[in-house]
């Protein structure tokens, strides 16, 4: 039988690598939510200095601003969607991965629980045998 354990070990690096990936995905959409985030920020702060001042050439400016604004917002909203998809599929791939880890590290066991078995198996054997010599040799006094 062969060893899995190198195989084992190969899989485990596998999913470990599958999993950087699902927690830079993860640390992607964080960032681009903060960014949304200090965007509308400073969106609602421009409102208020705004409410507070009358101008109209003010409020031109906050038009162009806010528009600006919500565009980076849109373009941040399609990126946090395409990160949701990658994340998605890489989520599947994590799953794959540590399934087929788990399925050889179950064969692994077994067949070291099978070697066990058969060691124990071929000492009681010979135990017996040992007795039976034994108890012959016994017998022949």
């Amino acid at each position: 039988m062969a060893d899995l354990e190198s195989l084992i070990r190969l899989r485990r690096h596998a999913v470990e690598e599958k999993q950087k990936i699902l927690a830079d995905i993860f640390r992607q959409i964080e960032a681009i939510e903060e960014r949304k985030k200090d965007l509308l920020g400073r969106l609602e702060k421009e409102r208020k200095a705004l409410d507070e001042n009358l101008n109209l050439e003010t409020r031109e400016y906050y038009g162009r601003f806010e528009g600006v604004i919500r565009d980076n917002i849109e373009k941040l909203d399609a990126e946090t969607a395409e990160l949701e998809r990658r994340l998605e599929i890489v989520q599947e791939e994590v799953r794959a991965a540590f399934a087929e880890m788990k399925r050889i590290e179950i064969v692994h066991d077994r067949r070291k629980a099978e070697e066990v078995q058969d060691l124990a198996d071929k000492e009681s054997l010979e135990l017996d045998e040992i007795g039976i010599e034994g108890f012959r040799r016994k017998e022949e006094f």
